[in-house]
């Protein structure tokens, strides 16, 4: 589906759930940690209480490498962001989209992006991505969990510099009936740089990387594995908005890349859209655990991580949208797959 379908079906979930009454009901939060499943528990039973969803049998992927974010537990990031006071909206700049650096009471922050009238963001599909990272066993995904606002909370806190733009808030923000907007909220990353691979002269040097029997620095590994997992990801979740500049950020020392700003994606396109087709199909050596992850991934692993909890039951993905991911996933492993045939699975499995 392209973009003028895409933004049709976004605006009919929103009038339902507007139709409803959005009540910003509690989601359930997932938490990925290693656990047995219980024996006599059904697999759909309980979701509307369980908050840890790894102990369904059918979600058991190894997931070493998940579980924390900046050396923080994913745990205690999610419990700040659902939960802690607001202090504090101030108006992020610079997107075509509302969103906010939230100041908590504790000293921590968050970026919150409420329900709008801008159909290319859509909160909750933050907080899927999210959850599909930390399936695929990856962290560049800060932790996100649904957090409702009231107009009264918002507007009574807004910060002093972002008071010449309420007119523009007032009038993009979506409150439900009963004043409240459902949106995500994200842990806030102290400082980012841009990590200059979204230019063109940044595609040529990742697309060298990534190209079978190309050379790449010693020192430059760590990083190639992460762009080639970044490259998966968007395509997993049609995300075209990478590259369309500044959307490709990491850490100060150049270590670490965050896949940030995931809110226009997961797209009702099996195939996925042009821009990531073009740059996924480019790529040709990949992590072996990752694609190990994609290989334990089922349809059924995917409906309950992107279910969630509450009197509302409103979901993170929508089962026509878990479908389309189902197709692109199918997508990648075809792909991989005769890639192997081609170059050999030590020149295209390159990474751990």
């Amino acid at each position: 589906m392209r973009l003028a379908g895409y933004v049709a079906a976004e605006l009919a979930i929103a009038a339902a759930l507007l139709a409803g009454g959005v009540t910003g009901a509690t989601f359930a939060v997932l938490k990925l940690r290693h656990a047995a499943a219980p024996h006599g528990v059904g697999p759909d039973e309980g979701l509307a209480a369980r908050d840890d969803l790894s102990e369904l049998g059918d979600l058991r992927v190894a997931l070493e490498s998940s579980g924390t974010f900046l050396g923080m537990s994913d745990e205690l990031l999610l419990e700040r962001v659902r939960t802690e006071p607001i202090k504090r909206f101030k108006l992020n700049h610079g997107g075509s989209s509302i969103s906010f650096r939230i100041d908590f009471a504790d000293g921590s922050r968050a970026a919150w992006k409420p329900q709008q009238t801008n159909s290319q963001t859509v909160p909750r599909k933050e907080v899927a991505a999210y959850r599909l990272n930390r399936l695929l066993g990856l962290n560049a995904v800060p932790p996100a969990a649904p957090r409702a606002v009231s107009r009264e909370e918002l507007f009574t806190h807004l910060h002093p510099e972002s008071v010449e733009f309420l007119p523009r808030i007032q009038a993009e923000t979506i409150f439900g009936a009963d004043g409240k907007s459902l949106g995500t909220a994200s842990y806030w990353i102290p400082i980012i740089k841009d990590s200059g691979f979204d230019t063109p002269e940044g595609q040529r040097t990742t697309t060298a990387w990534l190209t079978a029997g190309g050379a790449i620095p010693p020192d430059q590994l760590s990083m190639a594995r992460q762009v080639s997992d970044l490259f998966v990801f968007d395509f997993l979740t049609a995300n075209p908005d990478r590259f369309s500049g500044g959307n490709m950020k990491m850490s100060p020392d150049g270590a670490q890349l965050f896949y940030m700003d995931n809110t226009m994606s997961f797209f009702l396109d099996p195939t996925g859209p042009p821009k990531n087709r073009d740059v996924f199909f480019r790529t040709q050596r990949f992590s072996r655990s990752l694609v190990e992850a994609l290989n334990r991934i089922t349809e059924s692993t995917l409906r309950r991580a992107f279910a969630s909890a509450g009197a509302a039951g409103h979901e993170i993905l929508t089962p026509a949208e878990i479908s389309a991911l189902m197709g692109r996933l199918d997508v990648v492993k075809r792909h991989i797959h005769g890639l192997i045939a081609k170059y050999g699975a030590g020149e295209v499995l390159y990474f751990p």
